[in-house]
């Protein structure tokens, strides 16, 4: 007979705020309303210990350090045992390993892998243990990811599934006009200013500087826009972006206004969202896809580079345009073509905007997650037929 609720566990070795931390959270909490058991194991003291605890999830610290490998597993057999989960979601590198191997022991129904980065992983045997022997499937954040691990390790297709991170929507997002204005007013300038912005990590890429070099190109046509990046950047990286704003004369036009905990009204106040390049890097991909989606959610129109990585979110003429990666030119027509054609802008708005609330909320993810659950017990307790 097929469960309603489950006791799930959540493992992971991470101990900063970011991306993963986050999406990690709102999936426990989704969890959590829906009526389900929901254990975190981390590291203690971390935002992510402290924020589970607080919203009332049952956490246990374990530092996951590769020197308390065997007074982990010693843990972790006693917890399974003891608590005797139905299902375990791995999220990190060194977790993974040792919880899903005691979880494999003690028995644990269903054991998943939650693979969050974009790097290429390597084939080492770890790795194929994990993927091929140690868990039942495998969750990555995109299509891209999905399919290259599927490749190398050849995984059959219902192993592995794509799970994008689940976005919050506020129940109401403010005024386009009114956060346009708030931010105008924020940075010293004319009520009636407008913005092309990015959001992201703040790194000394060819990506940005092609991003201010087609600003130089707006810029000359279209003086009434500025540019607006919001994330975290290095002081040095930061001093280099400024310099070569400055070596292009578009200094006053352009802002860095550091990072947003709240990203709703920065995306609302946007006339256009850009994504300047996509690198297979891990937390500064999984952020620039999350970026793309909000600006989506915002009504706010997109544009990026033609990149595999983005290809399931980012659809050139139907969810946003796509230019020639590193090509400012191309960029810059983009951005003409964004402003120019407002009819067929206004069509992509409302097609990225459902595209998103089906596919990439935490609701979408949580209903999508309880499938597979559904599915593994449906197969777990189908009766085998014997002569």
């Amino acid at each position: 007979m097929m469960r309603t609720f489950y006791k799930i566990l959540h493992t992971t070795c991470e101990t900063g705020w970011g991306v993963t931390e986050k999406r990690i959270f709102n999936e426990l909490i989704w969890m959590v309303d829906q009526g389900h058991t929901v254990i975190l194991v981390c590291p203690k003291d971390t935002p992510l210990f402290l924020k589970a605890k607080d919203y009332g999830v049952k956490v246990y610290g374990i530092d996951f350090k590769p020197f308390s490998i065997l007074k982990n597993y010693q843990f972790l057999k006693n917890f399974f045992y003891n608590e005797k989960p139905d299902i375990i979601h791995s999220h990190g590198k060194y977790d993974s390993r040792i919880a899903l191997y005691a979880a494999r022991k003690l028995k644990v129904p269903l054991r998943i892998f939650s693979y969050h980065s974009n790097y290429r992983i390597r084939k080492t045997p770890w790795n194929r243990m994990v993927c091929n022997r140690l868990c039942h499937y495998i969750f990555t954040g995109s299509r891209h990811t999905t399919a290259y691990l599927q490749k190398l390790f050849k995984l059959k297709d219902m192993r592995a599934f794509t799970m994008p991170a689940g976005i919050i929507c506020p129940e109401t997002l403010p005024e386009k006009i009114e956060e346009r204005q708030r931010l105008s007013l924020e940075l010293g300038l004319n009520p009636e200013t407008k913005f092309i912005g990015f959001s992201g990590r703040l790194l000394e890429t060819k990506g940005i500087s092609t991003l201010l070099a087609a600003f130089q190109t707006v810029r000359a046509r279209l003086p009434e826009y500025h540019l607006v990046m919001t994330g975290e950047g290095a002081d040095e990286t930061l001093n280099t972006l400024k310099a070569t704003a400055m070596g292009m004369k578009i200094e006053t036009s352009v802002h860095f206004i550091g990072e947003k905990e709240d990203p709703w009204p920065f995306f609302r106040a946007l006339d256009c969202h850009v994504l300047p390049s996509l690198t297979l890097k891990d937390e500064d991909l999984t952020q620039k896809r999350q970026a793309l989606l909000c600006a989506m959610l915002c009504e706010t129109p997109v544009i990026g580079p033609a990149s595999d990585p983005a290809a399931d979110i980012l659809v050139h003429e139907k969810t946003g345009l796509v230019y020639e990666e590193f090509n400012s030119l191309d960029l810059a027509d983009k951005i003409f073509q964004t402003f120019k054609e407002k009819d067929t802008t206004g069509e992509r708005l409302e097609t990225a905007r459902n595209f998103v609330k089906k596919h990439h909320t935490v609701d979408s993810l949580g209903r999508d997650i309880i499938r597979i659950y559904s599915l593994h017990q449906i197969r777990r307790d189908r009766p085998s037929f014997q002569d």
